[in-house]
């Protein structure tokens, strides 16, 4: 099952030619999650209502559209922990329905549940697991895991972390030569996070994350940070960098690649490493089935998987304003980065007004810039 997407993705699903298909997929499962994240995106742990989850049958009938569409690769984001042992025996079958269609599935799970047995499973599988790596340092990642305002302090979770990134790596996850063979990627493990630092001596990785880029490096591991998606709790977690400071560690990240691993990429507010250019080949479903551009655009609805094919959602007149890039505002009208294609406003990070009345009425996407504006001479 070799692909051939570019080793330099933090992800599978990123770096796609724009042939006008849907080529990627996120699906949320609903799972329980047992820690207690502040900066949680998807409010895991916490109730969010009665309404009917998608069912196994709505999963394979996603599949299948996916297949027919071409559709070689699915994500599975940090909505809930899909290898706690209560929700293992669903998400194995879900990989194993995407290996009978070919799809290549990016996997986010906080590791803690992984054995040397479940590991030994998941590497005969078509899957990249992307590991929560806030810190190096367990006591401290355990901080990064815990809510004491709402009397959530977990223990332990670091030790476990640590213990599954080595299995994963002796299991083969991390050895290029065979990755590259098999799935043609460099890697099939990374370590994930957001570049936080918390208010009144809460957990910071602000001094550290140089040092887990250098970590993910040595090792072959895949290097997956960002900055904190401000929907959920992360809408309120008080982990957000000042512009200054997020822009100064992106430039030591990017300084960190260049010098001592000849890797070169451009600065965004997403991802270091690469240019977020899910708008063009995307397409998110939440645990209830509604059908998004992404998963930082919730309020832009393009229909119900239960009703709604997945090519329709896609050729949505919506979708095809975020597809066609007809942005306007700070970003769409005034950013160098942004018209010579560097960056691509991020949905959830650099927008305004994003869902579909403004689209319908005003027929583009509303930007408000961010700290690596860069003035169009134009």
């Amino acid at each position: 099952m070799k692909q051939s997407v570019s080793s330099m993705a933090v992800q599978h699903g990123l770096e796609r030619s724009d042939n006008g298909r849907l080529q990627t997929l996120w699906l949320e499962f609903d799972q329980p999650c047992n820690l207690a994240c502040s900066y949680c995106f998807a409010n895991g742990g916490s109730k969010l209502g009665d309404e009917a989850c998608l069912t196994r049958n709505d999963y394979v009938s996603i599949l299948n559209q996916a297949q027919q569409l071409g559709v070689d690769s699915i994500g599975i984001p940090g909505c809930g922990e899909p290898l706690l042992p209560c929700n293992q025996e669903f998400t194995i079958w879900f990989l194993h329905e995407c290996a009978a269609r070919n799809i290549y599935v990016t996997l986010f799970s906080t590791g803690e549940f992984i054995t040397l047995e479940l590991a030994a499973k998941l590497y005969e599988l078509p899957v990249e697991l992307m590991i929560k790596g806030n810190s190096l340092d367990p006591e401290k990642q355990d901080r990064f895991v815990s809510d004491p305002s709402r009397s959530r302090n977990i223990r332990g979770y670091g030790k476990a972390r640590n213990r599954a990134i080595e299995i994963l790596m002796a299991v083969g996850f991390t050895d290029e030569s065979r990755s590259i063979a098999e799935f043609g990627r460099k890697s099939r493990m990374a370590l994930v996070t957001s570049v936080m630092t918390g208010k009144d001596g809460g957990p910071s990785n602000y001094d550290e994350v140089g040092d887990i880029l250098r970590y993910c490096r040595n090792r072959n591991i895949i290097f997956d940070c960002d900055t904190v998606l401000e929907r959920g709790r992360g809408a309120t977690c008080g982990m957000s960098l000042q512009d200054e400071l997020q822009k100064t560690k992106m430039v030591e990240l990017q300084t960190i690649d260049r010098e001592e691993y000849c890797n070169s990429w451009p600065i965004t507010r997403s991802y270091a490493g690469t240019t977020c250019d899910r708008f063009k080949h995307h397409l998110y479903i939440q645990k209830f089935g509604s059908i998004h551009p992404c998963i930082g655009s919730i309020n832009v609805v393009l229909g119900y998987v239960q009703t709604t094919m997945l090519q329709d959602a896609f050729d949505n007149p919506l979708m095809q304003i975020i597809r066609a890039r007809c942005y306007g505002g700070v970003c769409g009208t005034t950013c160098a980065n942004f018209s010579d294609g560097i960056c691509n406003s991020c949905l959830g990070r650099s927008t305004v007004n994003l869902n579909n009345a403004f689209l319908e009425k005003e027929g583009y996407v509303d930007t408000a810039g961010c700290w690596n504006f860069r003035k169009n001479s134009k």
